[in-house]
């Protein structure tokens, strides 16, 4: 039985694991195609930063899977499990507030266009942003794994009871503040832009109801994941169906965002495009030099065997003379 099921979740891993290598050159193309524009609308660099979130939220948690089922790891040090806490929760601090980011950013350019524009107008302002944000989701991470860290663990010394429950609720709460914060977010953005685009119907108007529309979706495949885990990890204690969740939710982020960020956003798409039509171009001049280096090569094969052959006739001829 043991057998069986370690079998299984090797093949369910593998599965995840070539998911993994799809979604990483998708997410690659996207990074590729923001910075081809050289960042030049802040939604572009944000829009790379979630990319870069949720490659390196899939990576950490298929890494960790992977050295307990394909690297047949039953036991870490206690180092590598901080290490392992800190890469998972900064990744996913990173995903969501970089989706936050994005729903903040939009909801100031179209309520606030002239202070938005002040900031962004000063070189740097967007980095900024991203910078105070990146370092408010490390001080976060950190902070899970410093607590841990103050405890003792040990035969000769007492843990008080009631000091566990503190901490733990400090980090549950501070897991809930971020994903409580964007999903707040995300639906008042989204609710206002849309009562105000539906007072005007100018271009600019649809613009940005197209680009917040995008970005519900972006997010949808996160807070989806995430809902589903926690409710039928709550009422489900199969550890099969727990380790598939988790591997979907490591993964789907991954998978379906260059997607809607690809077909959605002008800009990623048109360049997505134009690299296939070259790598495409390219490809068909190679195989064009392929076939008529192929035809060469017949021709001069066949003369060759020609003028052995009219050789030999005149060697022949010549003997008999």
């Amino acid at each position: 039985m043991f057998v069986s099921l370690a079998c299984k979740e090797k093949v369910i891993m593998s599965v995840f694991m070539f998911i993994m290598c799809i979604s990483i050159p998708l997410n690659a193309a996207i990074i590729a195609a923001c910075f081809y524009h050289r960042l030049h609308s802040p939604m572009l660099l944000y829009i790379a930063l979630s990319s870069l979130a949720d490659t390196s939220w899939e990576i950490v948690v298929i890494s960790c899977y992977f050295s307990r089922i394909i690297a047949a790891r039953k036991i870490i040090s206690f180092n590598e499990c901080l290490f392992q806490l800190f890469s998972i929760h900064c990744s996913m601090f990173q995903q969501f507030l970089t989706t936050w980011l994005m729903y903040v950013d939009r909801h100031w350019a179209i309520f606030w266009p002239y202070s938005y524009m002040a900031l962004m107008v000063n070189k740097g302002g967007a980095v900024k942003l991203v910078m105070i944000v990146l370092t408010i989701g490390l001080l976060l991470s950190v902070s899970l794994v410093i607590v841990p860290t103050t405890m003792v663990y040990c035969n000769y010394s007492v843990i008080v009871r009631d000091v566990l429950p503190v901490f733990f609720h400090q980090l549950q709460g501070q897991l809930y503040l971020v994903y409580g914060l964007t999903g707040f977010t995300a639906l008042y953005s989204t609710w206002c832009i849309v009562r105000k685009c539906h007072k005007s119907s100018t271009e600019a108007n649809i613009k940005a109801l197209h680009t917040c529309f995008t970005q519900l979706f972006a997010s949808t495949a996160q807070f989806i994941s995430l809902i589903v885990i926690l409710v039928l990890k709550r009422f489900f204690r199969i550890p099969t169906f727990d380790f598939i969740l988790v591997l979907i939710s490591s993964v789907s982020p991954a998978i379906v965002n260059p997607l809607i960020f690809g077909f959605r956003m002008q800009e990623i798409r048109s360049t997505v495009i134009s690299a296939f039509r070259k790598l495409q171009a390219i490809h068909h001049k190679r195989t064009l030099n392929l076939c008529v280096m192929i035809e060469r090569t017949k021709m001069n094969i066949k003369s060759t065997v020609a003028t052995k052959q009219k050789r030999s006739f005149q060697n022949a001829v010549k003997c008999l003379y």
